[in-house]
């Protein structure tokens, strides 16, 4: 240690300043001085910063000093002015919904050139839904809203981009991936948002007066889709899809048809002219039609003049589409614009919305008059034989599906027409063809064989009742069948299949074995035409849109455990990187969009209650599913904290459970310590206080009382127990405690156990204690540390005030550390200066005289100015500073619990020889090897242990010492442990430490010689009762302050210094309360700067004699010289004959 005759070095009074304990000064923080502290008799005037000799702080921007403040004595309840209340109810009011970020934390953050504004718009809607402005089912829709904005304005960004091959496929490719997530949003609020088991069926309609009870097929449909939860998903899954194709219908601009694009009038003038040629019109004339009502072109498989021909497709694919988007409405009302109102007549067969509308089409028809079209549809089906006519009506499209379809298998065109009938009678081979991405695809095959399913069902139903002696209408539907049959003889396959599908047999075989038997084979079947859909150029063939797709036939197939647990965790953990091959260096691992995404889906999935496992799984699966959600949300806060957005953090990071937020935030808050400012952590901390307050408030998750607090907490002790950043990062860490009022008491004895610590830690410490409590808990808290200890003073806790008390006391010792740091390198400055001219003057050089003169006259400034910091020092000790440290009375061991243990994790101390990094306190010392670390741990043991077996009486038997290597987060360094039985035990193991970090611990072993020794030791953690660690530190500090109280008394000596001040020191050492606590080479030490100092006093004063006694020779002989002059000056006047100079008569006769 410092302390020892080895370390210190002061025999010469000119010592360099690399023998400084505090290391370069230039390396050292400014603290406040103590007449900032009040009180006590201590008090430094060497103003050295008032010098300029020590530099400003080098910690960095954010631990400025607070500005001056009114510096009066706080009381306990004025504490807390210095932060606002943070227990409010109410989350920050600019982070509430509807406000978006504050300006403050946006500025701070950076939040205003962020490449992702989505990112803030998706934490907006969170806080909405956390402050019960929306639901969870809203929130979704509004991620959705947001992705599509977000997805049009970069695709209006891309086309300016175009000359630009790289950013516009970028571009292209980010609103692409934004649309796939916008629909998995729609996706999970048509599964989810409206539990209603009405949804999407509707009713079907009200029920009509005078016909009881009596159902439409329609209202039967909307039944099946209410009690079949398998159909009820399948009908939930479509429309979603149709709602997609709406919204893209909606989005894009397409030319209007004119009023008779729907009539073949190029065809008809055509036939007229080949009419009056007399039949001479020539081939082309002849491939046409010859008639013109809707069945000629498939029943004579002939074609139409060519613009109609393309008119025609045109309007087919037209139709096909708002088909697509479940707009059956609107595609007759085309038709019948267009001027084909037959063709809206055979679209309307099912019923004016179709035969099965859902979502918005569902509402529509829902809000039918009960009294107009839906008596009109309840007494057709009555007269008809309930479902016969729909399924005559299926058929009837079937047949046209399949003509239309051959007609365009050979002439190329009438793809639409045949897709558009297909559809309607669950003809999913005929629908595919023009299917242009995967969700037409998955369209084609769900809406087929949804229709189907429920076709089978209502027919099946009427069988029922029909053969149990219900259903007349049904009755004499099947005698007409038989009545068909008869008639037709068994000839013409269709009319057979016809008869069939009128005694029941709709769907027919040929529908039914095109279309997988369940829900999820039709799905999985859609999910495996991904490829075909690719080929075709349309959906997207992207990474993005490939993964969004498996999420969405995951979440339709209620497969939450194998999305989570695999698919998502895969793709985040992974990234694109591993997905397409690349290498170990390839980034990002993971696109922040899907990051964003998978968080949100995880809240989603846990406000829906959506979170399910499969059955008889519910024990490990239920829990792997939370955890990895909880991974995903905690993956995406880290992608927060790296970009920036420290404002949106704690509305995700209340979300967390306790354990996971607590881990989270404290690599938060070490990432603000290495790159944030005081204030950007000032308002991470506020945000999380009042974030978390809110939430427990709300009865959110786990989030406890004062959860910031809590985290802060945590944060600050774990930098305690890891060696990365060195004492400074402890001491930054410690301004977690101190932005607000519920944790300054937490902050008062986390300071102190720092402090303990660094008096314990060299020079390296010493920077540290410097910095914190000149730095860092100033800037923290808001106001001078002299108002924070007041305010504490004055709360009328015992314990409290006890611990302030103590904190002043640390302020005081590492002022005068830092103090004696910058006047050790003023001396050596001067001392050196002196002896260079000295030289220069003995060389002959005619300035070496006069820089002589000066450098001696700076030394006689210095000396003055060195006084009044060992006159405070030597107060410091004769008040026994160090008493006032909580747990040194002497009844404080007894106290304290038995058996207790004092653990200190050592490191090796090498002086000045230290790396700068160490004497800085940016690194703690470390043993260089695993074979030094074990050797000296093994050394310290058996050391300790042999001194332990020397005590006196009872405390032999009550010491039992261990040491090894120091835990994985101390890598280089010892660990010792001593376990005391009794009070004095404890007192005596603290003594044993002490000696071993001073170097003066005689080493055991047969093989040591007697003057061998273990250490010196700097400590980088005490883990111990406070009667221990206090007593620890006073047998530090005490020697350590004394000593240099002798270097400063020799220093003055040396500079010509004649006074006495200082001489009490050897008195003050040798009381039996401060004599014991120094080992033999501190007291060596002591008497031999004590020796030098008299001995330069006593030349000081032989000095000072012999320039007094010269002095006064010279004023002898001067004074003679003038006594001789004045006689002569008398004599001539006499000769001269008139008074002499100063003669009265002169004077009285002027």
């Amino acid at each position: 240690m410092q302390g020892d005759a080895d370390d210190l070095g002061f025999g010469n009074p000119l010592f360099a300043s690399a023998l400084s304990p505090s290391g370069d000064g230039a390396d050292l923080n400014p603290i406040f001085s103590p007449a900032t502290i009040g009180g006590g008799g201590s008090r430094s005037a060497v103003g050295l910063r008032r010098l300029g000799f020590l530099p400003p702080s080098a910690l960095g921007p954010g631990t400025q000093q607070p500005a001056p403040a009114d510096e009066a004595r706080l009381t306990g309840e004025d504490i807390g002015d210095w932060m606002e209340d943070d227990a409010s109810e109410q989350p920050p009011a600019a982070s509430l919904a509807g406000n978006g970020a504050s300006p403050a934390g946006a500025a701070a953050a950076g939040l205003g050139s962020r490449e992702r504004p989505e990112e803030e718009e998706f934490a907006r809607v969170l806080g909405a839904v956390m402050h019960g402005e929306a639901d969870a089912a809203e929130a979704v829709r509004e991620y959705a809203a947001v992705c599509r904005m977000r997805a049009a304005t970069l695709k209006e960004l891309a086309s300016s981009q175009l000359q630009r091959a790289a950013r516009y496929m970028s571009l292209k490719e980010q609103a692409e991936e934004l649309e796939g997530e916008a629909a998995t949003w729609q996706l999970l609020w048509f599964l989810h948002g409206l539990p209603r088991r009405d949804f999407p069926g509707g009713s079907g309609g009200g029920f009509v007066d005078g016909a009881g009870f009596s159902k439409t097929v329609r209202q039967r449909a909307s039944d099946l889709l209410f009690a079949d939860a398998e159909l009820n998903r399948c009908a939930r899954t479509v429309a979603w899809l149709e709602y997609l194709a709406g919204e893209a219908l909606d989005s894009e601009h397409q030319a209007p048809l004119a009023s008779s694009d729907g009539v073949w009038a190029d065809t008809r003038r055509r036939l007229d002219a080949a009419a009056a040629a007399r039949g001479f019109a020539g081939r082309e004339a002849a491939a046409l039609v010859t008639e013109l009502d809707p069945d000629a072109p498939t029943r004579q498989h002939k074609a139409l003049q060519a613009d109609d021909a393309t008119d025609e497709e045109r309007l087919a694919a037209r139709l096909f589409r708002l088909l697509r988007a479940g707009r059956m409405t609107e595609a007759r009302h085309l038709c019948e614009a267009v001027g084909q109102p037959w063709r809206a007549a055979s679209l309307g067969g099912g019923g004016a919305q179709g035969p099965l509308p859902l979502g918005a089409a569902a509402e529509e028809a829902d809000t039918m008059d009960p009294a107009g079209e839906q008596a009109q549809d309840l007494a057709a089906e009555v007269e008809g034989g309930g479902v016969l006519l729909r399924a005559l009506w299926r058929w009837s499209c079937f047949q046209l599906a399949e003509r239309a379809g051959a007609a365009a298998e050979a002439s190329g065109g009438g793809l639409h027409e045949a897709a558009l009938y297909a559809a309607l009678s669950s003809h999913v081979g005929r629908v595919l063809p023009v299917c242009a991405s995967w969700e037409d695809r998955c369209w084609a095959f769900l809406r087929c064989w949804l229709d189907a399913a429920v076709d089978s069902t209502l027919a099946r139903q009427q069988q029922e009742v029909a053969g149990g002696g219900g259903g007349e209408a049904a009755g004499d539907g099947l005698l007409a069948a038989d009545a068909l049959a008869a008639a037709a003889g068994g000839a013409g396959g269709a009319v057979q299949e016809g008869l069939e599908v009128v005694r029941g047999a709709w769907p027919i075989s040929r529908v039914r074995d095109a279309l997988p038997p369940t829900f999820e084979e039709a799905l999985q079947a859609a999910t495996r035409s991904r490829q075909a859909a690719a080929a075709a150029g349309g959906g997207g063939s992207s990474a993005a849109a490939a993964r969004y797709r498996h999420v969405q036939a995951a979440l339709v197939l209620g497969q939450v455990q194998e999305l989570v647990c695999r698919s998502l965790v895969g793709w985040i953990t992974q990234g694109t990187a591993a997905e397409e091959g690349a290498g170990a260096d390839a980034a990002p691992a993971c696109p922040p969009g899907l990051m964003r995404f998978g968080a949100h889906l995880a809240l989603s999935l846990w406000a829906l209650n959506i979170a399910e496992v499969a059955e008889g799984d519910a024990g490990a699966a239920y829990a792997q599913v939370h955890d990895t959600l909880q991974r995903v949300l905690q993956m995406y806060i880290f992608h927060l904290i790296d970009t920036g957005a420290h404002s949106l953090v704690p509305r995700y990071g209340c979300h967390l459970r306790a354990g996971l937020r607590h881990t989270t935030y404290q690599i938060f808050f070490e990432q603000l310590l290495a790159q944030g400012t005081m204030e950007e952590c000032r308002a991470a901390y506020g945000e999380a206080s009042q974030w978390f307050a809110f939430w427990r408030s709300r009865g959110g998750g786990d989030v406890a009382e004062g959860e910031a607090a809590i985290i802060a907490d945590k944060a600050a002790q774990h930098s305690r127990f890891e060696v990365g950043g060195g004492p400074l990062l402890r001491a930054q860490s410690a301004r977690w405690l101190c932005f607000a009022a519920d944790t300054a008491v937490p902050a008062l004895r986390h300071a102190n156990v720092l402090c303990r610590e660094f008096a314990l830690g060299g020079a390296g410490g010493v920077a540290a204690g410097s910095a914190l409590l000149g730095e860092v808990m100033p800037a923290a808290v808001g106001c001078p540390l002299e108002s924070f200890i007041a305010g504490l003073e004055g709360s009328g806790d015992a314990l409290v005030e006890a611990e302030a008390a103590e904190l002043r006391c640390w302020a005081l010792y590492f002022e005068y550390e830092s103090e004696f740091a910058g006047w050790q390198q003023l001396y050596a400055a001067a001392a050196d200066a002196l002896q260079s001219a000295e030289e220069a003057a003995a060389a002959g050089t005619a300035a070496g005289a006069a820089d002589a003169v000066a450098a001696r006259q700076r030394l006689a400034e210095l000396a003055q100015q060195t006084l009044p910091l060992l006159e405070a020092m030597l107060g410091f000790l004769g008040q026994r500073g160090f008493d006032s440290l909580v747990g040194a009375a002497p009844e404080a061991a007894a106290a304290a619990g038995l058996p207790a243990e004092l653990a200190v994790v050592l490191g090796p101390d090498a002086g000045p020889d230290a790396a700068a990094d160490v004497q800085q306190g940016a690194a703690f010392a470390a043993f260089s090897s695993a074979e030094e670390q074990q050797g000296q741990a093994a050394a310290l043991a058996a050391a300790l242990a042999a001194a332990a077996g020397r005590l006196e009486g009872e405390a032999a038997r009550q010491v039992a010492v261990a040491a090894g290597p120091a835990p994985e987060d101390m890598p280089g360094l010892v660990s010792v442990a001593v376990e005391c039985g009794t009070p004095e035990a404890l007192e005596a193991a603290a003594l044993l430490v002490a000696r071993a970090l001073k170097g003066s611990l005689p080493a055991a072993g047969p093989s040591q010689s007697q003057q061998a020794t273990v250490g010196p030791l700097l400590a980088a953690n005490v883990d111990a009762p406070p009667a221990a660690s206090a007593a620890l530190c006073r047998a530090i500090c005490y020697p350590r302050l004394a000593l240099k109280c002798a270097a400063l008394r020799e220093a003055l000596a040396f500079m010509g210094h004649c006074g006495a001040e200082g001489k009490e020191l050897v008195v003050l050492a040798a009381q039996d309360d401060l004599a014991c606590l120094f080992s033999a080479a501190e007291l060596a030490e002591l008497l031999q700067f004590e020796r030098a100092a008299v001995v330069l006093q006593m030349r000081n004063d032989e000095q000072q004699g012999q320039q007094e006694a010269e002095d006064g020779q010279y004023q002898g002989q001067a004074e003679e010289e003038a006594a001789g002059e004045e006689a002569l000056q008398q004599g001539q006047a006499q000769r001269e004959g008139r008074p002499a100079d100063g003669d009265p008569a002169a004077d009285g006769g002027a």
